[in-house]
């Protein structure tokens, strides 16, 4: 609560102050003090310039540091990296700086420090009560044997200031929950959102915002792109790991949000990035001032580089105690619903294993989910993650709708139609998964498919869609006001609704965005479309889907199976099939012909269904006039059922039975 806030203020002030000189040159927040070159830092004052672009005059220097042995607590400090708040009010701090040769703690308020001692590798102190207090700023001076001083971050902190050494304490404990229960995997329907461009403002707050209109579409989770303060746009070069990015706001506000989320009934899922350090301003490169043959340093000796940066030293305990604390933080100090690991094929798989094993063990009832590419079962079977993100789905389905004209019946480019088997493995498990829990689709692309920091360029690994990244309603043809590409899109929701697997959509998708997504104003969600009677009835269609996996237990745990399969005219139908509970069968037709005169015959093996879902219907935008079957019930004859299927429409249907 209320201590807690006012202890964030305290800290939002004193860093207000600290950066005015910066602020002042007119560079925007998120661009200051990115630097080129590993472990690099800026002074803040002397780098900044007024706003014609000529050097700002030189700030009066600080007072130095006064040494405060008084500060010191005469007990053993806590083996815990960072700051360890203990019961009597006192407080431990403790860092790994192995080639130090004196390290100590500079305090903010009254300009003080205290001399850390060496305890093998590590250097700790436990200080008296109020010095480590919520909020309160300090940072790490390390002195090394050849004579520099070197001012370094606490690589344990939740808040730092972005151009500079300093850090604000951050007590969880101080900040009060409302009730939250987890939901079971199944349950989930997936939002994936930018924070940082979510909103113009870009913050936790003004995201916090938006959630009720997540939630009234029935989605379940949010799963946000990484938070930990990064030096790119999107959040994928981390400066440290454990940072709370400043820009979106501090730890409190990250809480407010998980907090504000939880009451809707939405769980929050952390995209954590592990595998590398950020290429520009990395705070961890050379961290004690050793490196020799630029090496990296304590954090990154022995990793290899990779296309984003230098990986870290896994084959060492320390880091590996460091990734397991980057990821348990956000489940236990901000009371996340989950994790996704980015890229988890560059983490070694033994330190896998035993991340994914203490996570569970610590935070059983989190969902664990990973992108690995290309998707691999034994991921979930031997690496011990709960979900993987399943790229494939989007890429079968998108090249068939080029390679067939856009969606044309008959065969279009390719003579032998619609490639089925294809289709059939976007629809059910893919081999080797045992459940629909193990996998994540997004039909519609997630950030990786439709943001773009080339200004919408052509790129070489997205040739076999078009070469780029886009919106799915201009990867089905030509944007929002194209009623096949519209029509396109909400078919393959429903779809993905209806498939095995847990479903996922990237934000402005449901309101029929077009172009492709960046953090830039043009390019962000742009919520004026939400409103619009485009936006509207897409944005129906989505949320009428999605309560379907809410009312139907089979769509979240019904084994799938194909039932039909018509080639020429891509025409394929499922079902999902759960003990005790209606089958469900989902008939998707992705070409362009129409049946209106209930004279499509599709095999579903017998029984009697009621229509629950049309993606035509002409509340979502559907073909006025077009016939369905939502007048009662469908008998089969024969094993089939004789249908009104629209063109590019996806039908959902629920077993009915006798009393």
């Amino acid at each position: 609560g209320a201590a807690a806030a006012a202890a964030s203020c305290s800290a939002t002030a004193w860093l207000a102050e600290r950066t005015a000189a910066v602020s002042a040159s007119g560079r925007s927040a998120g661009m200051q003090q990115q630097c080129h070159g590993r472990g690099a830092r800026a002074t803040a004052v002397s780098a900044a310039f007024t706003t014609d672009g000529s050097p700002a005059a030189p700030a009066a220097p600080e007072a130095p540091f006064k040494l405060a042995p008084e500060l010191l607590f005469p007990s053993a400090a806590s083996g815990s990296q960072g700051v360890t708040f203990h019961e009597d009010g006192t407080a431990s701090f403790r860092v790994w700086a192995p080639h130090a040769a004196q390290v100590k703690l500079q305090l903010a308020e009254g300009r003080r420090e205290v001399e850390l001692a060496r305890e093998g590798d590590h250097w700790a102190a436990r200080v008296v009560a109020g010095v480590l207090s919520h909020g309160a700023a300090y940072q790490v001076l390390i002195q090394c044997h050849d004579g520099r001083s070197l001012a370094r971050r606490d690589p344990y902190a939740h808040q730092t200031d972005y151009d500079s050494a300093w850090c604000f304490v951050d007590d969880p404990s101080k900040f009060s929950w409302g009730p939250h229960t987890l939901r079971p995997f199944d349950e989930a329907i997936i939002y994936e959102m930018h924070v940082g461009s979510y909103t113009p403002e870009g913050t936790f707050a003004a995201a916090a915002e938006k959630l009720d209109h997540i939630a009234a579409l029935g989605f379940t989770m949010v799963q946000v792109m990484p938070l930990t303060e990064h030096s790119d746009a999107w959040g994928y070069n981390p400066r440290q790991l454990m940072s709370v990015h400043g820009a979106y706001g501090p730890p409190d506000g990250l809480r407010a949000f998980v907090d504000a989320a939880h009451a809707r009934g939405l769980g929050v899922v952390v995209d954590v990035v592990l595998h590398h350090g950020a290429v520009d301003g990395n705070e961890l490169w050379e961290y004690d001032g050793w490196g020799p043959d630029v090496n990296g340093g304590i954090y990154h000796e022995g990793g290899p580089d990779t296309t984003w940066g230098r990986s870290f030293g896994f084959w060492k305990r320390e880091v590996r105690d460091m990734i397991l604390e980057a990821s348990s933080m956000w489940l236990r100090d901000f009371k996340c619903d989950g994790l996704r690991f980015d890229s988890a094929n560059d983490l070694p798989a033994d330190m896998v294993q035993e991340l994914t094993y203490r996570l569970r063990e610590a935070f059983p009832g989190r969902l664990l989910s990973a992108e690995v590419t290309p998707e691999n079962p034994m991921s979930v079977q031997q690496l011990g993650f709960d979900s993987v993100w399943v790229h494939s789905g989007y890429f079968d389905i998108i090249q068939q709708h080029r390679a067939l004209g856009r969606g044309h019946h008959g065969g279009g480019d390719w003579a032998e139609g619609w490639n089925l088997p294809r289709l059939r493995t976007v629809m059910v498990l893919h081999f080797g998964f045992e459940k629909p829990t193990h996998c994540i689709k997004y039909l519609l692309g997630s950030h990786d498919q439709v943001g773009c920091r080339n200004g919408g360029a052509w790129y070489k690994d997205y040739e076999m869609v078009g070469g780029r990244h886009r919106y799915a309603v201009d990867q089905f043809g030509g944007g929002r006001t194209d009623p096949h590409a519209t029509a396109s899109a909400r078919l393959w929701h429903a779809a993905n609704i209806a498939a095995a697997g847990i479903p996922m959509m990237f934000m402005a998708t449901e309101w029929a965005q077009g172009g492709w997504w960046d953090t830039d104003e043009h390019r962000r969600p742009q919520w004026d479309q939400a409103a619009d009677e485009i936006g509207l009835r897409m944005a129906a269609a989505v949320g009428d889907a999605n309560k379907l996996r809410h009312a139907h237990a089979a769509l979240r745990l019904g084994w799938a199976n194909i039932l039909h399969e018509d080639r020429p005219n891509g025409v394929v139908a499922f079902e999902r099939v759960l003990d005790g509970e209606p089958r469900i069968v989902c008939v998707i037709n992705a070409g362009r012909r129409s049946w209106q005169e209930g004279n499509y015959g599709c095999w579903v093996g017998g029984g009697d269904f009621q229509q629950v879902y049309s993606s035509q219907d002409v509340a979502y935008g559907g073909w006025d006039g077009a016939k369905t079957n939502d007048a009662g019930i469908t008998k089969s004859y024969d094993g089939k059922l004789w249908l009104n299927l629209p063109g590019q429409c996806t039908l959902i249907f629920a077993q009915v039975y006798e009393a």
